[in-house]
């Protein structure tokens, strides 16, 4: 995709465009799209609204952030990052992301936070994998209801990451020089379960003291909730129990896995692992 160009964006005109793309991305009715307004007066106050596009001008992709402050200390927020459908799974996200940290590291920030699904695999993997984010904040209902197509009838729950953009880890994810961990004696605090419309959650195991867990979600969480959304709300229930009380025990999401899997998921899929450690205990 090195016929992408990513740039920041200033005007009234290309802030417009990524109000359509909030729409046609997130299926997001009006009210709840960030209007241009908002995202000129974050792109000149301390923050910044970046655009990916085609040689012919055609924005295909976008991130938005901005300045915050927690706990006494500056920090980004980074709000917001889509990529048209044609285009996701090409790495221009991963390239909105690069560019976004380094605008954030020219306006004087080290430490960018934001959140997302902890059922969406792609997101898991891409911030926890690719980029060298961790995990430790879980955030029940964060939004409260949510009318789009991707999260009505679910509670909003979310991880928040934090990207620390100057440690080793992020600049060994990003360069993609970090050393590949084998996690395969870890124990599971949750794994799935056959079930007729695909997987279903077992039950959560609570108990778990080992220096490092895993916990499995579904990698098509997106079509398992068309098949049946009280399945999607049961895995919304035991992912937000498990990581809700291992959190709370000092662990972190350090890494999300993706490895073919065990029969229950059909010869040809993958199962996707949270990687849980306990303070203290990663290299």
């Amino acid at each position: 995709m090195t016929q992408i160009t990513i740039k920041p964006l200033k005007d009234t005109e290309s802030m417009r465009r990524v109000e359509a793309l909030q729409t046609e991305i997130w299926g997001m009715p009006d009210l709840d799209v960030v209007p241009s307004h908002q995202l000129l007066a974050a792109a000149g106050a301390g923050g910044a609204v970046l655009g990916a596009f085609e040689p012919g001008g055609t924005m295909v992709g976008f991130c938005y952030g901005f300045a915050g402050w927690r706990e006494g200390r500056p920090l980004f927020y980074s709000h917001m990052a889509g990529v048209r459908g044609a285009y996701q799974l090409q790495d221009v996200g991963f390239r909105l992301k690069c560019a976004q940290r380094e605008a954030a590291l020219a306006m004087g920030f080290d430490h960018a936070v934001w959140t997302y699904d902890p059922l969406q695999s792609v997101n898991a993997r891409f911030n926890l994998h690719k980029l060298g984010a961790t995990a430790k904040r879980y955030y029940i209902d964060y939004y409260g209801e949510m009318p789009d197509a991707l999260n009505r009838g679910l509670d909003s729950d979310r991880l928040e990451v934090d990207w620390v953009l100057r440690s080793q880890r992020v600049q060994e994810a990003i360069s993609r020089s970090a050393s590949a961990r084998d996690w395969e004696e870890a124990p599971y605090a949750l794994e799935g379960r056959p079930h007729p419309l695909g997987v279903a959650p077992g039950e959560p195991n609570l108990a778990l003291g080992a220096p490092v867990v895993l916990l499995e979600v579904p990698t098509d969480f997106a079509a398992l909730r068309q098949r049946g959304l009280h399945l999607a709300q049961a895995w919304r229930a035991a992912t937000r129990a498990a990581l809700v009380h291992y959190f709370r025990r000092g662990y972190r999401a350090v890494d999300f896995l993706l490895r073919p899997s065990r029969p229950h998921g059909g010869a040809a899929s993958l199962r996707g692992d949270y990687v849980l450690v306990q303070d203290g205990n990663e290299d």
